[in-house]
């Protein structure tokens, strides 16, 4: 289970076992972004609202960070298929199968047909499946604009996402409400 699923699709009902536990030392970043936060919110100016929502970014940034380095999983334990899954995954806004084999040293005609070879499926359609996944994710559980999402999620024209993901989807992001995934 990724960071962001774990908070934008909670599992609600009671049978549900999942939750993330962390240990943090007294001496560990995440006391001084709290306190800051504590004090800020009892302080409160008229700059509070904007300077809690920068602090919370922070929170989950570091949350994310320590989160993905206490659940790595050893390289020699997983293929190479899953770790360039993850490498797009984790990079989906602004990877191209350039960083793909810059960072895993093959050739870029190895690793098109290791990954569909493994997959099923091309670079591209694999880049375009996580997009899509953050993207409805993102639609569904956040009150971000569609323009927003499509900017984080690297698409430079916001029409290129709309294009995308009816594509992908059936259904324009606007109307996404009214289909169930």
């Amino acid at each position: 289970m990724s960071f962001l699923h774990f908070f934008l699709e909670p599992k609600t009902n009671q049978f549900s076992d999942e939750y993330i536990r962390m240990h943090f030392p007294a001496d560990a970043e995440i006391w001084s972004i709290i306190g800051l936060m504590a004090r800020e919110y009892a302080n409160k100016t008229e700059t509070t609202l904007s300077l809690l929502h920068s602090m919370m970014r922070t929170l989950t940034m570091y949350l994310s960070r320590k989160y993905a380095e206490e659940n790595r999983t050893p390289i020699q334990d997983t293929s190479l298929a899953a770790r360039m899954i993850l490498f797009i995954e984790a990079h989906s806004e602004a990877v191209t199968l350039k960083d793909l084999t810059a960072h895993f040293g093959y050739h870029p005609n190895y690793i098109s047909s290791y990954l569909h070879k493994k997959t099923g499926r091309t670079f591209s359609q694999l880049l375009l499946e996580k997009r899509m996944e953050k993207a409805r994710l993102l639609l569904e559980n956040t009150e971000l604009t569609i323009e927003m999402i499509s900017e984080m999620l690297g698409y430079s024209n916001t029409s290129n996402f709309y294009k995308a993901f009816r594509e992908y989807y059936g259904v324009s992001p606007r109307n996404l409400n009214t289909k169930r995934f």
